[in-house]
């Protein structure tokens, strides 16, 4: 992963951290949950574009050993938190607990399935659809393909109605497959060079885009939140962050903020667990002593957990 991406997993996933951080009087950051997930969506696609992308190419692409690795990457932990949520919460074992460790919950557009258990994991649900069909969608990643996803996806978000917008606009994996096409048709413009390489000083209009976004999300009609607003900040934010030109790629790409980028998917499985635990455990404080010893705890677990389960596993793949 180019280092100042790796870096900013770390930026996007604390903003989903804080839309579910809600205490006292002071509501979560909602505008920063959506942000991040589109993101990762497009970080997904733009990544496993150009690493396997190449391969795809010259024809010595092995789908088997792809799969492999992409499962390995996630399906442990995904396990592990699982088992953590239904022994901390005594849930009892069902249906959807079992669509939740085949990764399949997302495709029951009801909140009580998709949002099941640890409910975080419906972007594996999406994401592991995602995986799927990647090598399908790189070999057909044209502007004549754009123009055809993105006419569809116009369609679904003018027909599916205001009440069903999570359902299936905000969850439902072929929905979200449009921000990881975005990403990976994103990666073809930048590794073909069909751009020119941004000046330095876009890194800060890109993130003055972004936090305009932030600002204006609550503005914006409910369909477009989801991912459409975003789209038009983060994909010229990761296509300019991928180029490292500016004094904000050198930050990022330093060994604190690269370490702080490797624990984004434990803290993202995790978070929701674990600062509920903290916020029932500890006794009631201010809402700034709150948060740090949240962001604590979920920083020395993720950490823990990176250690001593997904570095073991990344050496299997």
């Amino acid at each position: 992963m180019i280092p100042p991406l790796q870096a900013l997993r770390f930026v996007f996933v604390m903003m989903i951290f804080m839309s579910h951080f809600a205490y006292r009087d002071l509501g979560a950051f909602e505008a920063g949950g959506d942000c991040g997930v589109a993101f990762f969506f497009l970080l997904s696609g733009f990544g496993l574009a150009l690493g396997y992308g190449p391969r795809i190419g010259q024809g010595n692409f092995s789908y088997a050993n792809y799969l492999r690795r992409r499962l390995l990457k996630v399906y442990p932990l995904h396990l592990l938190c699982l088992v953590a949520f239904l022994l901390l919460s005594h849930a009892q074992l069902d249906h959807r607990v079992a669509l939740n460790a085949l990764l399949l919950q997302c495709w029951v557009p009801l909140r009580d399935y998709y949002f099941s258990c640890n409910a975080v994991s419906w972007f594996l649900s999406c994401l592991l659809f995602c995986y799927l069909v990647f090598p399908w969608l790189y070999r057909h990643a044209t502007w004549c393909w754009l123009a055809v996803v993105m006419s569809l996806c116009g369609i679904a978000y003018l027909a599916v109605p205001y009440h069903l917008v999570n359902n299936i606009l905000y969850v439902n994996p072929l929905v979200r497959c449009t921000d990881f096409f975005l990403g990976v048709m994103l990666a073809k413009c930048y590794s073909e060079r069909r751009l020119q390489p941004p000046p330095a000083w876009a890194e800060l209009a890109v993130v003055l885009l972004l936090v305009i976004a932030l600002v204006a999300y609550p503005f914006v009609d409910e369909k477009l939140r989801n991912a459409p607003l975003y789209w038009l900040v983060l994909i010229p934010l990761i296509f300019v962050f991928a180029h490292a030109r500016g004094p904000l790629s050198a930050l990022l790409s330093t060994s604190p903020m690269q370490f702080l980028g490797s624990l984004s998917m434990p803290i993202f499985l995790l978070h929701p667990m674990l600062m509920s635990a903290v916020m029932r455990r500890l006794p009631d404080m201010h809402y700034v002593p709150m948060l740090a010893a949240c962001i604590a705890v979920v920083l020395f677990v993720s950490w823990m957990v990176d250690r001593l389960l997904l570095r073991k596993i990344a050496q299997f793949s």
